[in-house]
């Protein structure tokens, strides 16, 4: 397997952060030490373990707008109110005022 290393340096010191283990962090004088020990740091930690999947039976919340979709669909003044939005819209466009 492949795993992405963050290598950076602070002062005079190198720092590993392994990504997809934000528990394994080395610091060292090389960035060739740094590397080194995280390699062994992540050969260790998986040789004392297995790697399982686990599933949930979690189902998502509603969105919290779902009760207002289609709260309009019946409303006699709806076209009315889009196209006074629109001939706003057009009227500030014409005038570059926006209030």
């Amino acid at each position: 397997m492949t795993y992405d290393v963050l290598v950076t340096r602070k002062a005079n010191k190198f720092i590993a952060r392994v990504r997809q283990w934000p528990v394994i962090v080395v610091e060292g004088e090389s960035e060739a030490e740094v590397l080194r020990q995280a390699q062994a740091d992540l050969q260790a930690l998986l040789a004392g373990g297995r790697m399982i999947q686990l599933e949930l039976d979690a189902k998502p919340d509603a969105h919290p707008w779902q009760p207002f979709a289609g709260m309009f669909a019946d409303d006699p003044d709806w076209e009315a109110f889009q196209e006074a939005v629109q001939q706003y819209r057009e009227e500030t466009d014409r005038t570059g005022a926006e209030e």
